[in-house]
């Protein structure tokens, strides 16, 4: 079970927690404002992609390892011939769609 991490969904940025916790209070400004130059994260999406990632990764069969053998030897007797142009262009559109997928999120 994931231990619970304090302060992770708050609506208050991670540099305000910082400072409230290990810097003296300087000025009387509100808990909430930030701190100039002091970069935030937004958790609560990075959390929801967190369980996305894992609800499908859950979802990936485990390796058949004696399916991977078989195709190994396979590709050594040469009953199976490799294309590496035709995996380095699957490589190069596999990238292409994780920079699409990185951009649209």
């Amino acid at each position: 079970m994931p231990d619970s991490i304090e302060a992770v969904n708050t609506a208050v940025p991670f540099g305000t927690l910082l400072r409230d916790r290990y810097v003296a209070p300087q000025t009387a400004a509100p808990a909430t404002s930030p701190i100039a130059g002091v970069d935030s994260a937004d958790v609560g999406k990075t959390a929801a992609l967190l369980k996305s990632i894992v609800e499908t990764a859950s979802r990936v069969p485990v390796v058949d390892q004696a399916r991977v053998a078989s195709l190994q030897e396979a590709i050594v007797s040469g009953a199976v011939q490799v294309n590496p142009q035709q995996i380095a262009q699957f490589f190069t559109n596999l990238e292409a769609l994780l920079a699409q997928a990185s951009i649209e999120t």
